[in-house]
């Protein structure tokens, strides 16, 4: 059975990844991603709960933070995308880059290294069969520079920019409002403004 993650968990989890991604390594990082060939893509739609995608790769349980206005009194200008991506092929596949829906933005790959967040320099490999997790505290996808709000109970399609220029279509992700946790900044304590800004301070 496919490793899924329960919207509950994903939630818990969601403000300690964003919490950990300090505005000077956003901006110090900034990457679009390349542009994508329309031609190539590999259309994909959901046709089970909690699933999405039905092409090389698919999305379990995959979440898009809600998040205010970056003007609003408790806004911000990025949000992060969480679930298991799933490789329904017999080859590993390699994600070097994703785009969404949500027009002009900011896209990055994040990783933890040493404890703390930065961009995932060449992407990461979803193995034959097998699945790569997007969740806090490991790899996730970020979006950066994204002023309007993204509303709870929308939806946002996400594009996956693949090795070798091709793309998979993974549409409906569920836009999701990620509960507050317990944040722990240990050594991390310079993210607390980052924190404050990204709607993390509790």
């Amino acid at each position: 059975m496919h490793n899924r993650m329960t919207a509950a968990a994903v939630a818990c989890l969601a403000a300690l990844a964003l919490a950990a991604c300090s505005d000077t390594a956003d901006e110090d990082a900034v990457a679009t991603t390349p542009s994508m060939s329309a031609e190539k893509t590999q259309p994909a739609t959901g046709n089970s709960p909690g699933e999405v995608g039905e092409g090389d790769v698919v999305l379990d349980e995959g979440t898009v933070r809600a998040k205010a206005a970056s003007d609003a009194p408790d806004g911000s200008d990025m949000t992060a995308i969480f679930g298991n991506l799933r490789n329904t092929t017999d080859h590993d596949i390699t994600v070097v880059g994703f785009t969404t829906s949500l027009s002009d933005a900011t896209y990055q790959i994040h990783e933890v290294v040493d404890g703390k967040m930065q961009e995932k320099a060449g992407g990461f490999d979803i193995p034959a069969g097998g699945g790569h997790q997007l969740i806090p505290g490991g790899d996730h996808f970020m979006v950066l520079n994204y002023a309007p709000a993204i509303e709870a109970g929308d939806t946002v399609d996400l594009t996956l920019l693949l090795d070798g220029g091709s793309t998979v279509s993974i549409p409906d992700v569920a836009v999701r409002t990620m509960l507050p946790g317990d944040e722990d900044y240990g050594d991390q304590a310079d993210h607390a403004d980052h924190a404050a800004h990204a709607e993390h301070n509790h």
